[in-house]
């Protein structure tokens, strides 16, 4: 038996949206594996995460202290700020929407229906 791809509610459906979990590969994600520094894009398994302010100088692990990196920006970047290493970030880091996330590796067909065409 077929069944259709998308089904379109005539009612809207009262849902809570669960908050983003923070850890590496939503970061990635929420940068689309582009460098923050070069604009680079790199496979995941060449990417990294870089602290925008150093945890050696109080930074800490969050949304907006964290940033994708490529290997060679992240080597020049070392434990110093972007302004301190020359460099500047393209977008501010921020903590993404659930559906921002959410609609990463959508069907084609469905993207229209979840806010990203």
């Amino acid at each position: 038996m077929r069944s259709p791809s998308v089904v379109r509610l005539l009612t809207m459906a009262r849902w809570r949206r669960p908050a983003v979990k923070f850890s590496r590969i939503n970061v990635l994600r929420r940068d689309d594996y582009r460098c923050q520094y070069c604009g680079v894009h790199c496979s995941p398994s060449k990417i990294t995460v870089d602290h925008v302010v150093p945890q050696s100088r109080g930074g800490q692990s969050t949304w907006k202290n964290l940033v994708a990196c490529c290997s060679k920006c992240n080597h020049k970047k070392d434990n110093r700020t972007p302004d301190e290493a020359g460099l500047k970030l393209l977008t501010k880091p921020v903590r993404p929407a659930w559906m921002e996330i959410f609609s990463f590796g959508a069907k084609e067909e469905w993207k229209a229906y979840i806010g990203r065409t």
